[in-house]
């Protein structure tokens, strides 16, 4: 396989940071080489999902998500149903569009009677993405359309927001220790190579706002030179997925962390990765616009940031908890019945299933579930939520 390494800032990044002052906030870069129409990973379309890809997602693996998520979204989705209001499932950040194709065959085929009165929506910031979604849901059943979180904001839909791998890639600010106090990190480009250079102070609202969630960064345990993330951008689009839904659901599905092991001081660098041709890196600079920028999600922040935007917390499960919940054990055992599928078909099925609950890999994902004027099922009632004893799965309490 071919290496990826260092090489010169591209000459259209050398003029944005120019005439943005020489240097920018990390986030800024974040998002000029994702989002830009022309440039960005994703605004371009230089993305590449699957295993030929740069990366695989659990989406990626066929029709088994969709599959093994449909009985929680059904039972969010029934609770609402006594209305007479259009239905509506948001997927917000829907990538190449396959888990919006997926579900929608499989909810037509769950609940034929809502085939008029349910609809898909999908928020896309990427016109190259959109090109490619709407080719993928073209021949499912379901009414569906995009929308801009504008749209969405002007006629509030009831139904669930969906978002699935989206938040780890929203762009983040970058914070470190230096040796005369805490510093945002921001980017700027000296002899034509991307590099870190100093921001300003880190104001005394971000130490507040750490506080509340545990983390106290005066404490002498973080060395100089300890740098980590902070999703602010998190906390708007919270609001933005509130404003979507007059009421329903919002179901996270991410890479994340407690606050306490997000920010420890063993972790000296953050959960900040650059992914290209199925290889993961530390350095966020190599190919600017050509390659995928993540970073986990702090589960505790943004629980913080979802109840202030108007949310009700519901519960939290890692994805192989989850899974096994909503019936991934028992998919297991029927691929090995007599009458079953093909022998290829089922190792590949049964592959595509183990590796959604590897402890190692996509296991690792945690599920945040939240509401907004939801009536029945209550949050311990939920399917996916449940603890072998039947109650419902929290995380602790974060008093602010």
């Amino acid at each position: 396989m071919e290496e990826l390494g260092d090489g010169p800032c591209p000459l259209w990044l050398q003029h944005r940071l120019k005439a943005a002052g020489g240097a920018v906030p990390f986030s800024t870069y974040m998002e000029w080489v994702l989002q830009d129409p022309e440039h960005g990973y994703y605004g371009h379309g230089h993305v590449a999902f699957g295993r030929r890809g740069d990366f695989v997602t659990a989406v990626g693996l066929g029709s088994t998500l969709a599959t093994l998520l449909l009985p929680q979204v059904l039972q969010c989705l029934d609770a609402l149903a006594s209305t007479t209001e259009l239905i509506s499932l948001v997927e917000w950040g829907p990538g190449d569009g396959e888990l919006s194709r997926d579900l929608g065959i499989l909810l037509a085929q769950a609940r034929p009677q809502w085939r008029q009165r349910l609809h898909l929506v999908l928020v896309e910031a990427s016109p190259a993405l959109r090109q490619l979604q709407i080719r993928q849901l073209q021949h499912q059943p379901l009414p569906w359309r995009h929308a801009h979180p504008a749209e969405l904001a002007a006629a509030p839909a009831t139904g669930m927001v969906l978002a699935n791998e989206l938040l780890d890639a929203l762009p983040v600010e970058r914070l470190t220790r230096g040796k005369d106090g805490w510093h945002w990190q921001w980017v700027h480009c000296p002899q034509g190579q991307l590099d870190w250079c100093p921001g300003p102070p880190l104001p005394a609202e971000i130490l507040v706002l750490l506080e509340a969630v545990g983390i106290h960064l005066a404490e002498e345990a973080f060395p100089v030179g300890w740098s980590s993330e902070l999703a602010l951008a998190q906390s708007s689009w919270c609001r933005a997925a509130a404003a979507a839904l007059h009421r329903g659901w919002l179901w996270c599905l991410d890479y994340g962390h407690t606050a306490r092991r997000y920010y420890s001081p063993q972790r000296p660098d953050g959960t900040l990765m650059a992914y290209a041709r199925q290889q993961a890196m530390g350095n966020p600079f190599l190919q600017p616009g050509r390659m995928d920028l993540t970073a986990h999600v702090c589960t505790d922040l943004l629980r913080h940031w979802a109840e202030a935007a108007g949310w009700t917390w519901c519960g939290e499960v890692s994805q192989g908890q989850g899974l096994l919940a909503l019936g991934l054990a028992r998919q297991l055992s029927r691929l090995g019945e007599a009458d079953g599928p093909p022998l290829a078909q089922r190792l590949s099925r049964r592959e595509a299933l183990l590796r959604l609950v590897d402890p190692a890999g996509l296991g690792r994902f945690r599920w945040l579930l939240f509401q907004r004027r939801c009536p029945t099922p209550t949050p311990g009632d939920l399917l996916a939520f449940q603890a072998p004893d039947g109650k419902a799965r929290h995380s602790r309490q974060i008093s602010v």
